[in-house]
């Protein structure tokens, strides 16, 4: 919901309550809350844990969809023609291998210098921040710096020598850490200070998103009076990524391995359920789901959907544990399911009705909840919209709907567009027939469509009074994502 998304963020995750203090006096504990009881009545209040390092807690209890602080940012920064940049490319340019990141990632880090370091530049254009703008800055989670790299040192030798390199490095740090999407033409990024202590859950109890330029922060789930508010670092989708795929991705972005309540070792991972393959026909129904359970804390060697996760997962059907044939034989479907979804992700060409109909019978036979079922779903969504398939468009995103309020309990911004998609595709009505299907029927077409018609209207509207009860307390009644589906309501009606 997010104007931008972080390009990266604070490297936190994590459970369990420590020893809690100011901690070290460079992590400036006091003076980030001497700025939270300024400018935000003192709403949260930050102490530093051995485990985590800073973290924010409440200080009085919020409801879903209260408001806890609104912030402007720190500083933005946006791409500028002038000499200074100019001179900056071409270093970039000329020096590719020393530089490792986009002009831009330098650019904030020069237009964070004081104007005492910018005294003296070899080229114009860098305007630079004051000294109590730098400071906040350099609070913002970062390395310590031991060494300067060859890019900081060459920025400070041909842009800016009065700045010292170690503190260039540092700000390069900062913004690749802790800056977001600000705009596009021209392309600019900024950052936020008290907002960016906020750690990281895969079940957060707050959502933050954009209002003009402001980061709004909101409630999402019950908090009381010392929680540590969190938000997550990924986009609403994310969230329902199975777990080793979301903490390779928080890994690979923030540089942490989580281990939030959802990622804890031996936890059901709720979005790779899968068909007992142990439950026979003589039970009767569909057979159970089962659940693998989250992979071993620290670091992973990759995002990979492995058949050890399976081994020891029991069935709630048939009570059978998954022994390493079973354990096999699922992560083996798994396999073949990323297989079909990275094909669309290779070819976009429309897909042959056997083709679709042979994905939906592996899906409905062997995947109970799984978020890879539903990024297929997705792809047939489409495809059937191609072809013209209306009802079956409208049974994956049914299943779409499943899926998404299963695998994530609580609000979820991703549950709501399900929701919402399903209704578009409802409100269109039922199929209509030929001209001869309706010369043939004496009437009784009409009737059924009218009937048809009616019940579309209403579940749709079920559908769109369910995603807006979801979205209003996640970004508020005013926010474009609310105000659409709004709309769409009350076209129902006209």
């Amino acid at each position: 919901g997010a104007r931008g998304e972080a390009r990266s963020g604070r490297s936190h995750g994590g459970r369990g309550a420590m020893a809690e203090s100011e901690g070290p006096l460079e992590a400036g504990v006091a003076h980030i809350n001497e700025h939270g009881r300024k400018h935000f009545d003192g709403a949260l209040e930050c102490s530093w844990t051995r485990q985590k390092g800073r973290i924010l807690r409440a200080t009085r209890c919020y409801e879903p969809g209260d408001v806890i602080l609104v912030e402007s940012p720190l500083h933005i920064v946006q791409e500028k023609e002038c000499p200074a940049f100019k001179r900056l490319k071409e270093l970039c340019r000329d020096h590719a291998g020393d530089f490792d990141y986009d002009p831009l990632w330098y650019w904030c880090a020069l237009q964070s210098l004081t104007k005492e370091e910018l005294t003296g530049a070899l080229a114009q254009g860098c305007t630079g921040v004051p000294p109590a703008t730098q400071r906040n800055l350099l609070l913002l989670h970062h390395e310590a710096v031991t060494e300067p790299s060859t890019a900081a040192r060459m920025l400070s030798g041909e842009i800016v020598p009065n700045a010292v390199p170690e503190t260039l490095e540092a700000l390069i740090q900062v913004w690749v850490l802790n800056c977001f999407e600000y705009s596009d033409e021209p392309q600019g990024y900024s950052t936020y200070f008290f907002s960016s202590f906020m750690s990281h859950s895969c079940y957060p109890n707050a959502v933050w998103y954009y209002a003009v330029a402001d980061h709004v922060l909101r409630c999402r789930k019950a908090i009381k009076v010392g929680d540590e508010v969190c938000i997550s670092y990924l986009p609403e989708s994310g969230l329902l990524q199975s777990a080793p795929s979301r903490r390779m991705e928080l890994h690979e972005t923030k540089q942490f391995w989580c281990d939030c309540d959802r990622c804890a070792p031996g936890r059901p991972d709720l979005s790779r359920g899968m068909r007992c393959p142990k439950c026979t026909a003589s039970l009767g129904g569909t057979p159970g789901a089962v659940f693998p359970s989250t992979p071993p804390a620290g670091p992973a060697r990759d995002g990979a959907l492995l058949a050890s996760h399976w081994v020891g997962a029991v069935c709630p059907t048939c009570t059978a544990t998954m022994r390493k044939a079973e354990a096999e034989q699922l992560a083996g479907l798994e396999g073949k399911l990323q297989a079909i979804l990275d094909s669309y992700t290779k070819d976009q060409v429309l897909r042959s009705i056997k083709d679709i109909e042979a994905q939906e019978a592996l899906i409905d036979e062997h995947f109970a909840q799984h978020v890879l079922a539903d990024l297929v779903w997705e792809q047939l969504c489409s495809q059937c919209v191609a072809r013209k398939m209306a009802e079956k468009q409208r049974k994956f995103l049914r299943q779409r709907v499943k899926f998404n309020g299963g695998a994530y309990e609580g609000l979820s911004g991703a549950h709501a567009w399900a929701m919402e998609a399903l209704g578009d595709a409802l409100r269109l009505g039922p199929r209509r027939p030929s001209t001869k299907e309706l010369q043939s029927s004496n009437g009784a077409w009409e009737k059924t469509l009218a009937a048809e018609a009616a019940k579309d209207k209403e579940d749709a509207r079920a559908m769109y009074a369910e995603a807006i009860d979801i979205l209003t307390p996640m970004f508020g009644e005013d926010h474009e994502h609310v105000a659409d589906v709004n709309e769409k309501l009350i076209d129902l009606d006209r």
